[in-house]
């Protein structure tokens, strides 16, 4: 349909009085509501409404910024719109709070999602002693104080991805007397770990949560908070979701889904069995009227008591929220809303609620013999190659590139972008993107653009790609060489940051850092040694231990020290190592096990990192 008003706007360029970058960075910010560094349509919409601003603005805005079409919307193609058409700044003026200078200037429309937040953390961990000092947050305020210290955060990442965060690194704080070391450790262990466990984590430090930062804080509570409602909607945890497979679909195409979309298709597949003709397609405006709601309830409802013609009688929007509201409470749903977020079509929330539906009552049937047979030949998750896929597919996502966020590895390399990009990211300049294909729809046009990365790779980088070619990658999809090339790119990246620091001797080699990590360890008093990245005596950890004790004698509790001689007392020894280096701010995407097991690549990567703190 025909814009609002934007093209009789495009033609006016902006002259540099009515906006400038700060402002326009935090109207970005107000509405990148998860903090992903990208916006899309849906979380533009939900945010205007919040900001009392007119929700269809939202279409002209993505349809205006989105150069490569990818329906996402990110910081330098939405400050390009700028300079463009006058659209974005006439929103910029009706947004509530835009020009205050205020960082709570946020209260204006999150109030509702620090209420639902606060909630949500008030009952999941209302029995831990650790946080009596801060539970239960009673205000919307309240939450930005409550993770002031950091040891909710850590606590709250731990429900989102058990064992993230080895809980005897975490430190307690004193109420009366906080320590600002200790505060501060406990944050960069919190924003490490999220990092290594796959949350977005882009230009947040531990200062920003100290000092209370609403949009920070919200975005990155947000994610650990979905994370942990999100965490068991997958084939793995809940085989019964093979009930939504559709025709022609195979389990992998299913396991390739992504948690929102597998949500989605749960509800669809309740509506398809009432009388319900609507299918879901946002959490958003197609859940406002309630009518989603009401067959999904009347269909999952193991007491059968809510009817959804009975609700749709209500001819009140509230009124029939309020009916969903209380049977998602009845139900047992982890997640509570309100009715007014039902109504204002929050995404955010609904999503956050719909996922404690399923959680509380899934209602799909149990899986046969038969059909539990197919799960026997899927891929586990624990071998080496998935743990090297994980770790470096987290690197990538930690890295903060414009529109780069990667599911699956080994799918997200195929048409070459992202190693450009991340290319461009290591070394900057060293991408021609005049020569690149932007939107490689064709399997040709993806070949291009893998044989060029590999072409910079042999060339710029030096890095060893014998006989690849960019159809290993981009066609068959080889595991091998793609974790091959990213490994050769993370090791450069780690390396380029050593090679910056002030150091009288080079530190890029393997033997210039074992010899470094050897000298630091032997000037502390410690005995220990390691030979090579591969040592096998590496694996009881107290190497590493004693290494970060040299480098920061505060970081590391020498009481709590297995001998690792057993394997259990070997994997206590690996947990506690990366949490007092993500204490440091170190970020690591190694599992405790690749140290137990001396995965060459992975204890590089660590000691690279300890290095970089240590500014060797």
């Amino acid at each position: 349909g025909a814009k609002h008003g934007l093209s009789s706007n495009a033609s006016q360029a902006l002259s540099s009085e009515d906006i400038d970058v700060s402002k326009l960075r935090k109207l970005f910010a107000s509405l990148d509501t998860d903090g992903s560094g990208s916006i899309t349509a849906g979380e533009m919409r939900s945010a205007l409404t919040k900001m009392g601003a007119d929700p269809a603005a939202a279409d002209d805005v993505i349809e205006d910024s989105d150069a490569n079409g990818d329906n996402k919307v990110t910081f330098e193609e939405f400050a390009k719109a700028a300079q463009r058409g006058a659209e974005i700044v006439a929103l910029a003026k009706k947004v509530q709070g835009y020009g205050g200078a205020d960082a709570r200037s946020v209260h204006s429309y999150a109030e509702e999602e620090c209420k639902a937040f606060s909630d949500f953390i008030n009952a999941r961990l209302a029995d831990d002693e650790s946080l009596s000092h801060l539970l239960p947050i009673a205000t919307a305020d309240g939450l930005f104080s409550a993770v002031s210290d950091g040891m909710l955060l850590c606590r709250l990442l731990n429900e989102a991805a058990p064992g993230a965060i080895d809980e005897r690194a975490v430190n307690r704080i004193s109420p009366s007397k906080p320590s600002r070391f200790h505060v501060t450790e406990n944050q960069n262990l919190a924003i490490s770990a999220a990092k290594g466990s796959g949350i977005k984590v882009v230009n947040v430090g531990a200062e920003d949560i100290i000092e209370g930062q609403p949009h920070l804080i919200l975005g990155l509570v947000w994610q650990m908070v979905k994370m942990a409602l999100l965490s068991k909607i997958n084939l793995r945890s809940n085989p019964f979701l093979i009930r939504l497979l559709l025709e022609g679909e195979t389990l992998e195409d299913l396991l390739k889904l992504p948690p929102e979309q597998l949500l989605m298709r749960w509800v669809n597949y309740h509506l398809a069995q009432s009388s319900c003709s609507r299918r879901l397609r946002n959490f958003g405006s197609d859940v406002a009227d309630s009518e989603i709601y009401a067959h999904l309830l009347q269909q999952i409802d193991p007491g059968r008591r809510v009817s959804a013609a009975d609700v749709m009688r209500l001819g009140d929007k509230t009124a029939r929220a309020q009916q969903v509201v209380s049977a998602g409470r009845r139900l047992g749903s982890d997640f509570s809303i309100r009715p007014k977020d039902i109504v204002s079509a929050n995404e955010k929330l609904n999503l956050a609620f719909v996922a404690g539906l399923f959680n509380a009552c899934p209602a799909l049937e149990p899986l046969d013999e038969e059909e539990l047979k197919l799960f026997d030949e899927l891929e586990d998750d624990d071998v080496g190659d998935s743990r090297e896929e994980r770790a470096f597919r987290l690197w990538i996502n930690s890295l903060g590139i414009d529109g780069v966020y990667v599911d699956n590895l080994y799918d997200g390399v195929r048409d070459g972008l992202v190693l450009l990009s991340v290319m461009d990211h290591v070394q900057p300049g060293v991408v021609e993107w005049s020569k690149v294909n932007r939107k490689p729809g064709m399997v040709f046009k993806q070949v291009e653009n893998v044989n060029y990365a590999i072409a910079i790779g042999k060339g710029e980088f030096k890095f060893s790609l014998v006989g690849v070619a960019g159809s290993d990658i981009a066609v068959d999809g080889s595991k091998k060489l793609s974790l091959a090339l990213i490994w050769q790119l993370m090791r450069a990246h780690l390396v380029s940051f050593l090679a910056t620091l002030k150091s009288k001797t080079p530190r890029s080699t393997d033997s210039a850092m074992v010899r470094w990590a050897n000298e630091t360890v032997e000037a502390a008093g410690y005995a220990s040694r390691m030979k090579d990245f591969g040592d096998k005596s590496l694996a009881d950890g107290l190497f590493l231990l004693d290494l970060l004790t040299a480098v920061e004698r505060r970081c590391v509790n020498r009481d709590l020290l297995a001998d690792g001689a057993t394997d259990e007392s070997r994997l206590l020894n690996a947990k506690y190592a990366i949490a007092c280096a993500r204490k440091l701010g170190c970020a690591l995407f190694c599992l405790p096990e690749d140290l137990v097991e001396v995965r060459p690549k992975m204890v590089m990567s660590f000691v690279a990192s300890v290095m970089a703190f240590a500014g060797a």
